[in-house]
């Protein structure tokens, strides 16, 4: 299976109040933390909504959409492309497990973390899918296109740490 990893780092970063994605952890940023998980699970790795962090694709059918958007500019850009599923996950994520892959992919696809359903393993052929769910439904959230999508909850032992304030990532730091 050709997999791409697609970092969603689209958000306005309200709650950390300057750009998470290029929040400092042990020298370097969050996203270069999950970059790194990412390229030694997948074929290419893109960033989703958010300029000047590499390839970047924007959200898709516009902008504002939360996670979904960029979810499904994935999808659409990953099916295109040649890749089988996209491997999801957030720009604040920076202690992602070196297996991600393989154990959401053990079980049958689509599948999500129970805890953190922004980390998923999408097949592309879903893309028109997410299209149709993005026009028709006002339900934003993860958690809702999951089940649209009739995805499967993976329990994670330890869930990756998701940074969503200064005060997050000061609790990482000396966690």
């Amino acid at each position: 299976m050709r997999v791409l990893g697609a970092i969603l780092a689209g958000g306005q970063s309200r709650r950390f109040g300057s750009d998470k994605a290029g929040a400092l952890l042990d020298g370097r940023t969050l996203i270069d933390h999950v970059r790194a998980a990412l390229s030694r699970q997948t074929a290419a790795i893109i960033v989703c909504g958010r300029p000047g962090y590499g390839p970047v694709i924007e959200d898709r059918p516009r902008s504002g959409l939360g996670p979904l958007g960029g979810l499904c500019a994935a999808l659409a850009y990953g099916g295109a492309s040649g890749f089988d599923a996209v491997l999801s996950v957030p720009c604040d994520t920076p202690d992602l497990p070196d297996d991600l892959l393989t154990r959401l992919s053990r079980a049958p696809l689509p599948a999500f973390v129970a805890e953190l359903p922004v980390i998923g393993l999408w097949p592309c052929a879903l893309s028109p899918l997410l299209d149709a769910h993005l026009e028709r439904s006002e339900d934003r959230s993860l958690r809702a296109w999951a089940r649209a999508a009739g995805a499967h909850a993976v329990e994670l032992v330890a869930v990756p740490t998701n940074i969503n304030s200064p005060d997050d990532l000061s609790a990482y730091r000396h966690g």
